[in-house]
């Protein structure tokens, strides 16, 4: 099942909404369809609604809001990543395609009509690790170093700026800073359950699905930072691309053998199948969890797969590119680049 969080233009505003996404044709059409946002997405809250409605019951669309809620967070944690109730929803809206809400709601949209934001509305705490060792040692071989062998002890991540997230299709800026913008492409899940001193074999039941996350970097500002060893900071917060929407653990299957590219002005720069994951998303949960609880929202990153990133394969993308990450069980992630605007704030403390 495909996960989303959509927004709708109304004449007193922009309102956001929890639905099922389903695209036209087969899973082999996945990536095509999504491209082209081929398919349409369900108002499951106003699909409640409306089917309580049917029945003759009082109070559909409060009763919708406690039992079905618009906003995915709150749905997960109020069903604990259990999302068969949804199951009947969409039987009944296939049955019923031209019913309406009680008040006249739209159930159903063409994803042509609506925006996707950020599949999930509010992210605690968005960690990313590195899983893969393809990547690093691509990396850090460039750069003239090797990984640290503490990366093979446990799981490693650094913090991201939850603030500045970028769902499917729109603008992300450019740093004012940077004159070495790049993208990463990347795997992620979403927290779903509540999770505290989780055993790995415990680990996979909090996990509410997969989604793609691009962790656009400022390759020259990243490499200063780094070098203070507190990890990236302007280097990365500034933009992080996720969705377009997620996709739930049964219809997602195994990461490693996921079919992965990138494709820039739609000519494709890479592509990759991730393979096994050094450390896997069940022990990221796992060792994350240990005397620290992770909430409904939180964003585990994977870290970039093999031939992810520009910087592995030296080539740059420009003010105007239009970026897409695509996988072949969630479908396609795209931005386009925005260009900078301004000089740089001056920051430096100035020379006595």
């Amino acid at each position: 099942m495909k996960l989303a969080t959509f927004r709708v233009e109304t004449s007193i505003g922009p309102f956001d909404r929890f639905g099922v996404v389903i695209l036209n044709g087969g899973v082999n059409d996945t990536i095509i369809n999504s491209r082209e946002n081929k398919g349409i997405v369900l108002d499951v809250n106003f699909i409640f609604a409306a089917m309580e409605n049917s029945k003759g019951i009082d109070n559909c669309n409060e009763r919708a809001n406690i039992f079905c809620p618009s906003n995915l967070a709150a749905f997960s944690s109020l069903y604990l990543n259990d999302f068969s109730s949804l199951d009947k929803l969409i039987d009944w809206i296939s049955n019923n395609k031209d019913s309406r809400g009680p008040r006249g709601e739209t159930l159903a949209w063409s994803l042509e009509d609506v925006s996707l934001m950020p599949p999930v509305s509010t992210v605690p705490v968005l960690r990313d690790f590195a899983a893969f060792e393809d990547h690093l040692e691509n990396t850090f071989g460039k750069m003239g170093l090797k990984i640290p062998p503490a990366w093979y002890e446990q799981p490693t991540a650094f913090k991201g700026n939850p603030t500045t997230l970028f769902g499917h299709d729109v603008e992300v800026p450019w740093p004012r800073y940077t004159d070495k913008l790049d993208y990463e492409l990347e795997l992620a899940v979403i927290i779903g359950k509540p999770a505290l001193n989780i055993e790995e074999s415990k680990a996979s039941e909090h996990i509410m699905g997969y989604t793609l996350l691009n962790d656009f970097s400022a390759r020259d500002t990243q490499r200063g930072e780094m070098n203070v060893s507190t990890g990236p900071y302007k280097g990365k917060d500034f933009a992080w691309g996720l969705g377009p929407w997620v996709v739930t653990p049964d219809e997602f299957g195994d990461p490693a053998d996921l079919k992965m590219a990138v494709r820039i002005d739609g000519e494709v720069w890479a592509n990759s199948t991730p393979g096994p994951m050094k450390w896997t998303f069940p022990e990221a949960i796992s060792y994350t969890s240990q005397d620290e609880p992770l909430q409904v929202g939180e964003v585990l990153g994977s870290g970039t797969v093999n031939n992810g990133c520009g910087f592995e394969i030296d080539r740059w993308i420009k003010p105007g590119s239009v970026v897409e990450l695509e996988a072949d069980r969630i479908g396609v992630l795209r931005h386009i680049v925005g260009s900078p605007e301004g000089k740089p704030i001056r920051w430096k403390r100035s020379e006595k």
